[in-house]
């Protein structure tokens, strides 16, 4: 539903006197005036995903801490590469996504696209549209020819179907995709992964609307099918998006994809359209006025300059873009083109992995692009909307978000001038500023600034500002407040504690046995701890209590007082069914939970009731048997709290004064611990010793947002 904001609250930025070298400018702001819903934001993970998985595991920790949690991101792009599906899913890729949503949890929505059918769908025979230095003809690139399809001329359902196999493949990798795009620009011929498809079947293509209407009713098959978006053409110019789009029935679609390589007019060149943004406007605004609502939403799902990543200037490029995209484009979402690269470049971050490629150490390079996404997806969450902002001053561009229970408002505004700017203080009726951040050219990046009564927007420089207020009660907004942007990354619905898929540490093992790593496939995993337990009667007078010890990871340490049950895939070591008690080491539990079971012909998924765990929480996991030992492949938390654990501002915030209680800053940063009346006024505000701004208090039942004043 719309809100209907009742409050006055027409946001100026007005401008400061002119000086001879600083211009003056404004920036408006009308919160009431509410447009598209925010899907999210985010980057591609589609290449070099074996680089980051070789990296050490301190700075691939790093790694995703930065392009995880540093940016908050919303959105995951990644490819469907089960062209040969005898391969299986690439384990890189669920290691990948798997520290992603470890970090951020439901937050995070996995966008797939397809770059190939398999080979054995092409008359070409190749996944590749090139060979031996030579393209194969169009008709070679397509589908084949079917004369027994029920959608056309070419094998329509046989590519349903293996796409169908791919979605369920993933989804029992635990990493199924929320969005799929079933074929990554059908308009362009390339030597690498390709299909084409036309806007409609002819004698010598497949056509993309036949191919949608096989994708919706072949994943319609599925319990939960993933939303499908399309038709995701190389560019936007030349009515390019539109002649696919009126090809196909809409009601097939859930959602609008495309990319922007190209903005018609001449504007072909992805360099100039990222140097000149404007030039994405009138294509932008073509497309939006005609297609593209919150039930059915537009993505920019690729885009980069390709050229040399790493330039300052493309920093101010990709916001301006953004800020097109989310103005007159309506965009409902944004994902660049790459989330990392090898060679130490990449657009938002590029890797090294020591003995690859030229590279002689790890290290991760942060790229400007990395702020410029920052600047949204940092301080915009899904769920939040656009709403109307209007600039007044030379090269000066700004957008606005507000939340959707109507508390948090944020603006990013643009300077591409050559010289800096001057603007008062954003004043919003019933809000306070309570953060600022700026990034600039040749300058420090993501840099707090002090809230002030006047800021200066340096020349070719980002800044957003961020705004709250508590006094929400005579607003009508969304029916249901959403996740906070700036919730730790602890708060999830789910939570890996440990998954030996993704690592083959054992060192955090202790007690009275040695766990080792397993790699011998037992009934299809072949990843595993091998965890030695008693094998005798467990305190009886010949067989003292003897115990397997798992420390809780440092970084998920609050799973075990702030989730509702563990889940632990086991297998035991025996012929028969080994069962096992768990509870929490140093008798932290009030109670274990007794014989949990591990199956003895197959891998079991064990539950652990966590209601008896003590509030300070425990930081290691028990076990002990009478068995030989089990296999543990999984340990994950579960009932995590994800969107119910986030409170509304409007939270109770004298209730339960003497919990204990963690306040986190806007990075998802620990900054305080101790009782909750320790940290608040009566008023809800924070007394604590911080810088102005706002903050999350978290109990073991509650999240909720405070402000220090």
């Amino acid at each position: 539903m719309k809100s209907n904001f009742r409050m006055a609250a027409i946001a100026t930025i007005s401008a400061l006197a002119a000086t001879t070298m600083t211009q003056a400018a404004s920036i408006t702001v009308d919160p009431s005036a509410t447009k598209q819903q925010i899907i999210g934001f985010g980057a591609g993970s589609v290449y070099y995903q074996s680089w980051i998985t070789a990296l050490g595991t301190t700075t691939q920790e790093a790694l995703y801490d930065t392009a995880f949690t540093g940016l908050n991101l919303s959105l995951l792009r990644v490819g469907n590469w089960l062209q040969d599906e005898s391969k299986g899913v690439s384990k890189d890729d669920i290691k990948i996504v798997t520290a992603g949503k470890k970090r951020l949890g439901s937050h995070m929505k996995i966008e797939m696209s397809s770059w190939s059918a398999p080979a054995s769908l092409k008359p070409s025979g190749d996944i590749n549209g090139k060979k031996d230095g030579v393209f194969y003809p169009g008709k070679s690139s397509t589908l084949k020819a079917s004369s027994s399809d029920p959608y056309g001329k070419y094998a329509y359902r046989e590519f349903a179907s293996w796409w169908k196999r791919s979605y369920q493949a993933y989804e029992a990798a635990d990493i199924a995709p929320d969005y799929i795009s079933f074929q990554n620009e059908p308009d362009m011929f390339a030597e690498y992964e390709e299909t084409l498809f036309t806007p409609t079947e002819n004698d010598t293509s497949a056509g993309y609307a036949q191919a949608l209407n096989a994708m919706r009713d072949t994943m319609n098959t599925l319990a939960k099918p993933p939303k499908i978006l399309g038709p995701e053409p190389l560019g936007i110019g030349y009515n390019n998006f539109q002649k696919y789009a009126k090809a196909l029935t809409d009601s097939k679609l859930d959602g609008y994809a495309y990319h922007l390589y190209h903005a018609g007019d001449g504007n072909d060149n992805s360099l100039a359209n990222y140097m000149s943004p404007e030039n994405f406007r009138s294509p932008m605004k073509a497309i939006a006025s005609s297609y593209g609502s919150d039930a059915r939403p537009i993505i920019m799902t690729e885009f980069c300059s390709m050229e040399e990543n790493g330039k300052e200037e493309y920093m101010t490029g990709l916001a301006h873009i953004m800020q097109v995209g989310f103005t007159d484009g309506k965009l409902n979402g944004y994902i660049a083109w790459e989330l990392f690269w090898g060679e130490g470049k990449g657009q938002l971050i590029g890797v090294c992995t020591k003995g690859w490629g030229s590279c002689t150490e790890d290290q991760i390079n942060i790229s400007p692009e990395y702020h410029a996404m920052r600047h949204y997806s940092k301080f915009v969450n899904p769920g939040w909307r656009v709403v109307s902002s209007t600039s007044e001053g030379n090269a000066l561009y700004a957008v606005a978000f507000r939340s959707a229970d109507c508390d948090s408002i944020t603006v990013v505004a643009i300077n591409e001038n050559s010289s800096s700017l001057s603007l008062n203080a954003p004043s919003v009726n019933g809000y306070d500023a309570i953060y600022a951040v700026q990034s600039v050219e040749n300058g420090s990046k993501s840099k707090d600034i002090a809230t002030s009564v006047s800021y200066s927007l340096p020349a070719n420089s980002i800044t957003t500002f961020v705004y709250t207020t508590s006094n929400t009660a005579a607003l009508s907004c969304e029916d249901s407040p959403i996740v906070d942007p700036y919730k730790p990354a602890d708060v999830g619905d789910t939570i890996v504690l440990v998954d030996y898929a993704s690592t083959n540490t054992v060192s955090n093992w202790s007690g009275d046995f040695t766990v080792t790593y397993g790699t011998k496939a037992i009934d299809g995993v072949s990843s595993y701890a091998t965890v030695p337990l008693a094998g005798c009667e467990q305190g009886s007078d010949d067989c003292s209590y003897q115990h397997a010890i798992f420390e809780v990871p440092a970084n998920v340490s609050d799973a075990l007082s702030t989730c509702s049950e563990l889940v632990i895939t086991m297998h035991s070591q025996d012929d028969t069914t080994t069962y096992v008690n768990v509870g929490g080491a140093g008798s932290e539990w009030i109670s274990y939970e007794y014989g949990r079971q591990a199956g003895s012909s197959s891998w079991t998924e064990s539950t652990v009731v966590l209601t008896n765990e003590a509030e300070n929480g425990s930081s290691k996991i028990t076990f002990n048997s009478n068995g030989s030992g089990v296999y543990i492949s999984k340990i994950i938390a579960t009932g995590c709290g994800g969107s119910s654990a986030i409170k509304s501002i409007r939270t109770n915030f004298s209730s339960n004064m003497n919990a204990n209680a963690k306040v986190f800053d806007l990075n998802g940063n620990l900054v305080w611990s101790g009782l909750k009346g320790q940290a608040l006024n009566a008023d809800g505000t924070l007394r604590l010793n911080l810088r102005q701004g706002l903050y999350l208090i978290k109990t073991k039942d509650t999240t909720a947002k405070a402000v220090k004043k």
